[in-house]
């Protein structure tokens, strides 16, 4: 059996996704862990989860990577402040787990990459939707060709408007007034397509299997807040091997309509069938329905697939980081390479780009 993991969890008291990576701890193949937050707001909240597997505290990173020689490093930190962090881990040897999106300019994430590769280390990126079993079944259905050659894709993610309200807003991340980072150009680098559209960037790559090679984009404030980033980003995309996509991302309903995963979906089609799905479906138990007119599914084209018991309740981020924490141990592939990371974050600063100038942009990845 394998040894446990040191893990070290480096985290803000104001970052995204605190809940889910700490709960990440409770992982069997997770031994010992330190928390590291120079603000130490943190500790407790890590305390309550990990309970005996916390064995240590830090408001230093230096002095943490000297005295506890953690071989996994778990990153939550405002975005502005990831890449250091998450390049110390690196330099130090750790693997890193990390929350999207890890940097503010791409030039930085591109270094993380090329670090990576060359410490020849694990670097996963946090999209949840890898690890839930509609999205699974979904690209187990588009590797068997069942949908034959692909022609489009179109994906939606919208969440709750609340969150960008700045008059009384008490969630201090989101108040830009109060220095909060969440709206902040300097601080997040970019709004709803960086922090929603993310995730169904990737889902569009992982389901396919195709790579981005262009993207045009609108990108606006439509709710009227004085924020800095955008609210609304809708992108029109090529992929290899003639796909064609679109996706829509933004802040427009309520936050129960937003907690109710309504507002989200992801159609493909292909010369020989479709499908169709909510990617964060399984907690609603909805269905993915699909097509296909090869072989013995022409008599009866029509499907759907339905999740059990099992999968209903499934938490993506908690296969994630089973995968992940195997992988650092050796056994087995991690669940995101450094390649899905940096793919996404070209894909999102090209649009950035593609925004300001008017102008179509193409996308690639560099070599190391």
């Amino acid at each position: 059996m394998p040894k446990p993991l040191r893990v070290a969890l480096i985290m803000d008291p104001t970052a995204a996704h605190r809940a889910p990576l700490v709960d990440g701890l409770l992982n069997a193949e997770v031994g010992e862990v330190a928390a590291v937050d120079p603000s130490g707001r943190s500790f407790e909240e890590v305390r309550a989860v990990a309970g005996q597997k916390l064995r240590a505290t830090y408001t230093d990173r230096d002095r943490a990577y000297r005295d506890f020689l953690p071989e996994v490093a778990i990153i939550t930190l405002e975005p502005w402040r990831m890449p250091e962090a998450i390049t110390q881990a690196l330099e130090f040897g750790a693997h890193v787990f990390h929350d999207k999106p890890g940097c503010v300019r791409i030039e930085d994430y591109r270094a993380i990459y090329r670090l990576a590769k060359q410490r020849d280390r694990h670097l996963c990126i946090a999209y949840s939707g890898r690890g839930t079993a509609v999205n699974r079944e979904a690209r187990r259905l588009v590797a068997e060709g069942l949908l034959g050659d692909l022609f489009a894709c179109h994906a939606w993610f919208i969440a709750d408007h609340h969150r960008t309200r700045q008059a009384g807003q008490t969630v201090e991340e989101y108040n830009l007034a109060s220095g909060g980072w969440f709206h902040s150009r300097q601080k997040a680098g970019g709004g709803a397509l960086s922090i929603l559209g993310c995730h169904y960037l990737d889902l569009m790559r992982y389901v396919t299997g195709r790579n981005f090679t262009s993207v045009a984009v609108m990108c606006a404030v439509v709710g009227g807040e004085p924020i800095e980033v955008e609210d609304a980003a809708v992108l029109s995309l090529t992929f290899d091997a003639g796909l064609v996509g679109t996706l829509q991302a933004g802040y427009y309903t309520t936050p129960a309509e937003y907690a109710a995963l309504r507002h989200m979906g992801f159609m493909l089609w292909g010369r020989d069938g479709w499908l169709s799905f909510n990617p964060n479906g399984t907690a609603i138990r909805a269905p993915l329905l699909w097509a296909s007119q090869r072989g013995y599914h022409a008599a009866a084209p029509h499907h759907t697939w339905v999740f059990d018991a099992q999968d209903a309740t499934t938490n993506g981020f908690r296969l994630l980081f089973r995968e992940f924490y195997r992988a650092c141990q050796g056994e087995g592939p991690p669940p995101l390479a450094p390649e899905d990371g940096l793919w996404v974050n070209e894909c999102i600063h090209a649009a950035y780009r593609a925004a300001e100038t008017g102008q179509r942009q193409t996308i690639a990845i560099p070599a190391v």
